[in-house]
């Protein structure tokens, strides 16, 4: 998709969605009266069927498909007028977490961004990582003084100081590398890396603004991320290892079909275009994946609420095979949820980037 137009009193931005296994990419247009514009989108996966276990090899795969994204982006427009570029990293390229913190001071003490910094970065510090991590993104979600939610907090006092917060990291190599895979197309002074999930949690109320309990489940290629929100604000963030691709490769070993044959199999059988005897044969193994995909989700809402608790509705995003992650939600027995398909809300692919991003990082390019 392209727009043609002039680029008076404005500048130009690359953001790109870095997903496990693919990298939709956009350039938009920048005006200084807050608003943006696509120029051209462009969306790359990997082809090949690479094991999650090979991960330098994924990691290779998608160092060059950032390159390809941003050379295919320029291509038309050119290098005039990119001042910025956003890498918006999803699992397993990036770990977000929340933490609360919480400090009782000997007497009343005046709290200022000073402070509040000083506790965050030496918490940070603390947390134990299995790599040179690179922090590239903290967020604060609330601060209470004494007990109480405040919006402001510069210079009052208090004696019991509670902060909650979340913060991203990634491997400091990946991040070189993709500065540096990029570097080869063009040179962009302003750098900057985000949580996919966080900025979708940040992005989401302009979608849904009256819903304020809910969780957000998106299914990738080889992994799902999860947001739940409470009252309007983030409570629980977390990945896990099945995705659209992850499904295939079990479909394609259990029925020893090639992943083609497998994902098309899969599309026959929701769709109900598949004989009796052929529905008959894959079902008990559609249904083994389903429960064994719902419970690695709910785990995963259980391990920071009691079930009296978490929202009930589900706002999904499945690019590829939708309707499995749908029903492994709905057939589970252990919580009973309402799934919406978020695409329907943001639009699907470029328009889910459109939607998503341009309206969070419109603010901070």
């Amino acid at each position: 998709m392209f727009e043609l137009f002039s680029n008076k009193d404005s500048h130009r931005s690359i953001i790109l969605d870095i997903q496990s296994d693919l990298i939709h990419g956009v350039l938009v247009e920048n005006y200084e009266n807050g608003d943006n514009k696509i120029i051209s989108t462009c969306n790359k996966s990997i082809e090949e069927n690479i094991a999650p276990s090979n991960s330098e090899r994924i990691k290779k795969k998608i160092l060059k498909l950032a390159h390809d994204v941003v050379s295919n982006l320029i291509k038309v427009s050119g290098h005039k007028n990119i001042f910025n570029i956003h890498f918006v990293l999803s699992s397993p390229w990036v770990f977000s977490e929340l933490k609360t913190i919480k400090v009782d001071f000997d007497s009343d003490n005046n709290i200022s961004d000073e402070i509040i910094n000083k506790i965050i970065n030496k918490e940070i510090d603390k947390t134990p990582s299995k790599f040179n991590a690179y922090v590239f993104e903290k967020k604060i979600y609330d601060i209470k003084l004494n007990g109480y939610s405040v919006d402001v907090y510069n210079g009052r006092e208090a004696h019991k100081l509670e902060i909650s917060f979340s913060v991203s990291l990634a491997e400091k190599g990946l991040i070189d590398n993709l500065k540096h895979s990029i570097n080869k197309v063009i040179h962009i002074k302003n750098q900057s890396f985000h949580s996919a999930l966080l900025t979708q949690y940040l992005a989401i109320p302009s979608a849904i603004s009256k819903n304020t309990d809910y969780i957000y489940v998106h299914a990738h290629g080889e992994l799902t991320d999860i947001i739940v929100v409470k009252n309007n604000q983030c409570k629980h963030i977390s990945s896990f290892p099945f995705g659209s691709k992850t499904l295939l490769r079990k479909i394609a070993l259990s029925t020893k079909h090639s992943l083609e044959s497998a994902d098309s199999l899969l599309t026959m059988y929701y769709d109900n275009k598949l004989s009796e005897i052929d529905k008959k044969k894959i079902s008990s193994i559609v249904d083994s994946f389903t429960i064994s995909f719902s419970n690695m989700c709910i785990d995963s809402f259980l391990s920071s609420f009691d079930i009296m608790h978490i929202p009930k509705r589900v706002y999904l995003s499945a690019h590829d095979h939708f309707a499995f992650f749908k029903s492994a939600l709905i057939s589970q027995n252990r919580i009973v949820l309402e799934i919406l398909p978020y695409d329907d809300f943001v639009g699907k692919d470029n328009g889910r980037i459109i939607n998503m991003y341009t309206h969070v990082l419109g603010a901070m390019l």
